[in-house]
């Protein structure tokens, strides 16, 4: 009885053991595999100086890694070298980032290597974007680069419209001006890629309200289709050109008869102007700067 017991019992416990062995090497990696890669990087923390108004200033440098996907290289490695300047009672900081992107298949070398004073880099599969964090009331500020590291368009609030299932797009948005000129309201940027971008300087003869000051006032962008089937989403901030899907017509002078709608709604005696796209260009003018003044509303 005892050995047929022991029979019954003994395949019982080898199964265990395998299945225990088994489970034991999941996720780990093979000691006999070869590292073809691997980098490394250092991160501090220091005082610098105090003062009796914002406290202890401190610096911190950070090096820290992310996969990323972008349109041309696909899946890269960026290495960023991040340093901040903050102190507990400072209003924002001052941070400088860093970064180095290459290629996954390749990543010792680098592809691109930049380096901006903002708070934050994200990737995107077209572009990476900067962002400085708004201060005392202030919007948060985009710049929008291409993978040259040149500049595409900036602002507070960046449109983007593209055709669907197709390689064509361009950006929409506005620099509110900060200078001591009260007739220069802002810069409307249209922006196809970093070598073709018309800015629109935009003038009126009545000044923005001082309470913008020294923000500058925004208006509100919209690009105004003569297609009923082109549609957009506000909260991605998009346009879909599906009217020209199917175009035939050459990048971006298929871009005919759209408006670009600036209206000053925060400050209603500014008023309004259309900017009517011809062939791709505003008013279809070849002019890269250009300027135009504004028709302010009359005061009732």
């Amino acid at each position: 009885m005892k050995f047929r017991l022991l029979f019954i019992v003994l395949p019982f416990l080898f199964w265990c053991c395998a299945r225990k062995s088994e489970k034991s090497t999941i996720g780990k990696p093979d000691s006999t595999q070869q590292i073809t890669y691997a980098d490394s990087g250092t991160s501090s923390f220091r005082f610098t100086e105090k003062d009796a108004i914002v406290g202890q200033h401190f610096r911190t440098t950070e090096t820290t890694y992310k996969v990323v996907d972008i349109k041309t290289w696909k899946n890269c490695l960026v290495k960023f070298h991040t340093v901040t300047d903050d102190a507990p009672g400072m209003e924002g900081q001052h941070r400088s980032i860093q970064f180095e992107l290459g290629t996954l298949d390749n990543p010792a070398k680098i592809i691109l290597k930049t380096k901006h004073d903002c708070d934050e880099i994200l990737f995107d599969w077209e572009y990476y974007k900067t962002v400085k964090y708004g201060c005392c009331g202030s919007l948060d500020q985009f710049n929008y680069y291409d993978y040259q590291g040149k500049l595409l368009v900036e602002g507070a609030e960046i449109q983007t419209a593209y055709i669907p299932n197709r390689d064509s797009r361009f950006y929409l948005a506005f620099l509110p001006d900060q200078s001591k000129d009260t007739t220069t309201l802002g810069t409307v940027q249209l922006s196809y890629s970093s070598s073709e971008i018309y800015r629109i300087k935009i003038k009126s003869r009545q000044p923005a309200s001082d309470e913008y000051y020294p923000m500058g006032v925004y208006p509100r962008l919209a690009l105004r289709s003569p297609n009923s089937i082109d549609t957009y989403d506000k909260h991605q901030k998009d346009y879909s050109l599906w009217s020209l899907e199917h175009s035939k017509i050459p990048w971006p002078q298929q871009i005919n008869g759209f408006t670009i709608h600036v209206d000053f709604d925060l400050d209603p005696k500014l008023g309004s102007l259309d900017i009517l796209l011809i062939n791709g260009k505003p008013f279809g003018k070849d002019d890269k700067n250009q300027e135009y003044w504004i028709k302010n509303r009359r005061k009732r």
